[in-house]
């Protein structure tokens, strides 16, 4: 089985080309709205909101079920366990201390539901920003660019060691190596294996220390001359006039949602 970390599907959407702060934004309102939101039909709504948004900025369907498939099993055990933890309304099935109501049911579609626009909200983000630009981001907002660059990094190499993993293991069963018996048994077959997987990644991170050493990664900020060095970037993030529309009709969403939902209290 394959590490797949970047879900990044390529398309010239407006909404890949949105900056990845304003989409980060909008998905921790996303997140907000999902918790917000008491009805099981307007949850239903958001979620087919986030679909249609997806699928209209040329996500394909493909990529969509996929998320689906990964959800399914945490879906299924919220509704099958959900509806006896919160016991409400009628009585639909009574099995000694346990029952099944109506009340319950609803509860569980609710967490369902919101569980699944939560993935989906992360969905939007990760399907249409690309690696860079979401590291980026988030240096821009605040984060040490050591950190960034470590995040980054792992997301690059984890890919490359689980690859290596994959070479070493079908070269031993070229070789006749099988792996059979318990599980014990078959951690002691798989020693071999990941020594030389773990020789192989020590010589990836030499090869990577010295390509960023000779980068300048760890120079000094200031020259001898005490002349201030300013790290640049290929592609700067710069908010445009698109972004900051984005920006305030989300913003304005949330505070239309929090009014409403304030409202509907009082």
């Amino acid at each position: 089985m394959s590490v797949a970390l970047d879900f990044y599907v390529h398309r010239e959407s407006w909404l890949h080309r949105l900056d990845p702060r304003v989409k980060l934004w909008g998905m921790l309102v996303g997140f907000a709205t999902a918790f917000l939101l008491p009805s099981l039909i307007v949850q239903g709504v958001l979620l087919l909101g986030l679909h249609l948004l997806l699928l209209g900025n040329g996500i394909p369907w493909r990529v969509l079920r996929g998320l689906w498939r990964q959800m399914a099993l945490l879906i299924v055990l919220i509704l099958v366990l959900q509806p006896f933890f919160a016991p409400s309304g009628d009585v639909l099935v009574a099995v000694g201390p346990l029952r099944l109501t109506v009340g319950g049911l609803v509860q569980a579609g609710l967490f369902a539901t919101r569980t699944l626009a939560i993935a989906f909200c992360v969905g939007a983000l990760l399907f249409t920003t690309d690696q860079r630009a979401l590291v980026q981001a988030f240096v821009r907002l605040g984060l040490p660019y050591t950190w960034g660059l470590t995040f980054s990094l792992t997301l690059r190499f984890l890919p490359a060691i689980q690859q290596l993993f994959v070479t070493v293991r079908e070269a031993q069963a070229a070789r006749g190596w099988v792996a059979e018996g318990n599980l014990f048994r078959r951690f002691r077959e798989y020693l071999p294996v990941l020594v030389a997987v773990i020789i192989g990644t020590l010589r990836m991170s030499d090869r990577l220390t010295l390509a960023l050493a000779a980068r300048g990664m760890g120079a000094p900020a200031q020259t001898p001359d005490s002349v201030s060095v300013q790290r640049t970037v290929w592609r700067d993030l710069r908010m445009r006039s698109t972004d900051w529309l984005v920006f305030t009709g989300i913003t304005l969403g949330l505070l239309a949602i929090s009014f409403w939902l304030f409202a509907f209290k009082g």
